[in-house]
């Protein structure tokens, strides 16, 4: 953990900060440094008491002084922890301001056979915040464009120039530092799609386990970053890297090529803040429109070269992300049933993800008309499929019966998810104490009171013991039909639980009725007659 925070701390932190921040920590300004979990707490001395919390995730770094961001009082706190762990605060200390690997100056004095081609210019000395987006892509490939060399096993390589290349924008504007940032990450994880494939066949499925486990945090990041699009004003220069980043994704995101990593999602997730912006999905969409007839011309030239039938699937992922981008800016327009009619042109997996989010988003809206016509289009997907999405098409049904109970749909569609929906109609029938129906559910299933949730049993066995009754009748009869000595005692609890629920429900006349019956037409049957017996059922 404690490396993660002294990444975080040199990508995000000026380095006269971090060198205040070891000043209060050799003065002994630091109190009690404690483990919270995965988490680390301290009270920091200053011109007040501050309180810092540290840790892996970005949410869990905060601390309560006026600065915002990463402050000096949280560097103290991590040199204090580094201390306390048995580490070396002050080569930490030259690792962060400039002496150690992470730098951009410390990099670029390593052989260039061991980070790729030389770079176009000398260094970052000419290239800065005036520099176009399209020099620093340019020179970020040809400086580190072969870094993924080194990346057989691991992509450890890659953090130490993601930490460089991050470091070259530490004091620009901060709208201008997040889209250099983004593109730096984007830049590491291609690095990434071009290192997967040095493994073998056999072992590529762990490797891409691995690799996508690795690069978590780098895509959260990039997903933070991209939220704060609509909070901070681009300017013309963040105009022109917004541009130059969306034409990326999109060529990644329509590449032919099978990808390690979702950069449609990726695109999605750049393209969601731009879109409060009016003018801006304009031009987006116009840009989209011409890659849909790109990738329908090359639809039709694979057509004709292949055999008939047999166009070449890999032409289809271009098209198959131009139908989808284009719904979710229709989507976001508020047309969704153009924006079901082009998902509809997709492959399901790759819709179903975007329909679920924006069913979500009608759902909290309450836009019923609208969230009717994703469910539509969602309902025979979700049938054909188990898991996941199955289980996320139940929540939105449950959600939307709970928010409008006077509509049955909702409540009718899970019904016809049956056996699958089993569990979710269950727990939704309790939450709004339709007992009856959740007793007749069990007898449908044909499932008996031993194998429900005792919790959920005593529930109803006290605010409706009549519904119960069925299901024992039918508990006992399925006991009994098994003809062992063991399924004969199990009978005779279940008549135990039986006899209380008619005691419950005053209704002993019926219940005398009932177990006569029973030992009349299983008079034959003399072990079960012993078992009432020894049960004290029969005297």
């Amino acid at each position: 953990m404690l490396s993660d925070i002294e990444r975080k701390i040199s990508d995000y932190t000026r380095k006269e900060i971090i060198t205040r921040g070891w000043d209060y920590y050799a003065k002994g300004q630091v109190k009690s440094v404690q483990a919270a979990g995965s988490r680390l707490l301290a009270a920091v001395e200053g011109s007040e008491r501050y309180h810092v919390g540290l840790g892996a995730r970005f949410d869990d770094n905060a601390c309560d002084c006026p600065y915002s961001g990463w402050c000096k009082h949280m560097a103290a706190v991590y040199f204090a922890a580094l201390e306390q762990q048995g580490g070396e605060p002050k080569r930490a200390l030259e690792r962060m301001t400039g002496a150690g690997p992470v730098t951009v100056s410390r990099l670029e004095k390593q052989p260039a056979a061991d980070l790729g081609e030389p770079p176009a210019q000398a260094g970052t000395g000419s290239l800065g915040e005036q520099s176009s987006p399209r020099e620093w892509m340019e020179w970020m490939e040809h400086r580190f464009g072969r870094t993924w060399q080194g990346c057989r096993h691991t992509l450890h390589p890659l953090q130490p120039v993601l930490s460089a290349l991050k470091g070259s924008a530490r004091d620009w504007p901060k709208p201008l530092q997040a889209m250099h940032w983004m593109y730096s990450i984007l830049f590491i994880l291609e690095q990434a799609e071009r290192a997967i494939k040095l493994s073998d066949p056999f072992s590529r499925y762990y490797q891409e386990m691995s690799f996508t486990r690795m690069a978590e945090p780098w895509i959260e990041h990039y997903y933070s970053l991209a939220e704060r699009q609509a909070a901070e004003s681009a300017g013309e220069e963040g105009r022109a890297w917004q541009k130059e980043l969306a034409a990326y994704l999109r060529g990644q995101a329509a590449s032919p090529e099978a990808k390690l990593f979702r950069w449609d999602q990726l695109y999605l997730g750049f393209i969601s803040p731009l879109l409060s912006d009016p003018d801006w999905p304009i031009g987006e969409r116009a840009e989209l429109e011409r890659l849909l007839e790109h990738a329908r011309a090359a639809r039709r030239a694979a057509a004709q070269a292949a055999p008939a039938g047999e166009a070449a699937a890999e032409e289809e992922r271009g098209l198959a992300f131009a139908h989808a981008a284009l719904a979710y800016l229709d989507a976001a327009q508020g047309e969704d049933a153009k924006a079901v009619e082009r998902l509809g042109q997709t492959p399901p997996d790759a819709a179903a993800g975007l329909a679920l989010d924006y069913a979500r988003t009608r759902l909290e809206q309450r836009g019923w008309e609208a969230f009717s016509i994703w469910m539509d289009f969602l309902d025979p997907i979700a049938g054909a499929k188990r898991g996941n999405l199955l289980t996320s098409y139940l929540q939105l049904c449950r959600e939307a019966d709970l928010a409008s109970p006077s509509d049955p749909s909702w409540q009718r569609r899970m019904s016809d998810k049956l056996p699958y929906s089993y569990m979710s109609l269950a727990d939704l029938l309790l939450e709004k104490g339709c007992f009856e129906e959740w007793a007749d559910l069990q007898l449908a299933m044909g499932l008996r009171p031993d194998e429900l949730d005792p919790a959920d049993l005593r529930l109803i066995s006290k605010r409706a013991p009549s519904v119960m009754i069925p299901l024992y009748h039918q508990a006992v009869e399925g006991w009994i039909s098994m003809r062992n000595r063991q399924s004969y005692r199990m009978a005779v609890k279940q008549l135990k639980k039986l006899e209380k629920l008619y005691a419950a429900e005053k209704r002993t006349e019926a219940w005398t009725a009932y177990l006569d019956r029973t030992v009349s037409k299983y008079q034959r049957m003399r072990a079960f007659q012993e078992e009432l017996r020894k049960g004290t059922m029969l005297k």
